[in-house]
């Protein structure tokens, strides 16, 4: 018998976090990305989780990290939360210059809506309303593929607007969201943080900060 699946040990999220890490190079004295591996991952956005084998060295690092006890199943839920984490990640660092994966120190940094609240008071001028209907949309999807399809949507936009993400608070969410309990959790998080509103310009200036 294995051990429950419910709720799967934080160990791959930090051997995720270094695996991050690791795409932020410097060169001559500069930051810069290994844009090879980014771009090896930005292939996995149409593909299924282990269908791209440039993602392997990535991915699976992070998978051994699940402990055996817990099942192929808690494993195979890791690995398609990191395959559609390592892409998005990919796609929004794509042609940046700054590093949009952004965390707070140990705790979590900006999650997926207050990301997409950022972007809506972005927009507050032209078109927030296309902001509403692909959150609303991500936030009721039922399958980690539907999730992922309506994040790709909104990913482009939060890059053109350098609005960085906290992208191990994602996979965790991810990882989580073939649970229906912990998938509510989720939504009601999410929801709370898109109606959040920056208070001072420091509030809506920190994720174009990068903490390389």
């Amino acid at each position: 018998m294995t051990a429950s699946t419910t709720d799967t040990p934080r160990g791959w999220q930090r051997e995720l976090a270094a695996v991050l890490d690791a795409f932020v190079v410097r060169r001559n004295g500069e930051v810069d990305f290994d844009r090879a591996g980014l771009a090896a991952c930005r292939r996995g956005l149409s593909k299924k989780p282990m269908d791209v084998p440039a993602m392997f060295q990535y991915i699976a690092p992070v998978s051994l990290a699940v402990p055996a006890q817990y099942g192929p199943r808690a494993q195979a839920r890791v690995e398609a939360a990191t395959h559609y984490t390592l892409a998005l990640y990919a796609f929004h660092q794509q042609s940046q210059n700054t590093r949009m994966h952004q965390r707070s120190g140990s705790r979590p940094g900006t999650s997926v809506g207050r990301a997409a609240a950022r972007l809506h008071q972005a927009l507050k001028n032209t078109s927030p309303e296309g902001v509403d209907r692909r959150f609303l949309a991500a936030t009721t999807a039922d399958s980690l593929e539907e999730v992922v399809g309506h994040l790709r949507v909104l990913v482009p936009q939060l890059r053109q607007h350098a609005i960085a993400m906290d992208y191990l608070a994602l996979a965790a969410d991810l990882e989580a969201w073939p649970d229906p309990e912990r998938r509510a959790r989720i939504r009601r998080r999410w929801g709370l943080d898109y109606r959040w509103q920056p208070r001072t310009e420091d509030d809506q200036d920190d994720t174009l900060q990068s903490d390389s």
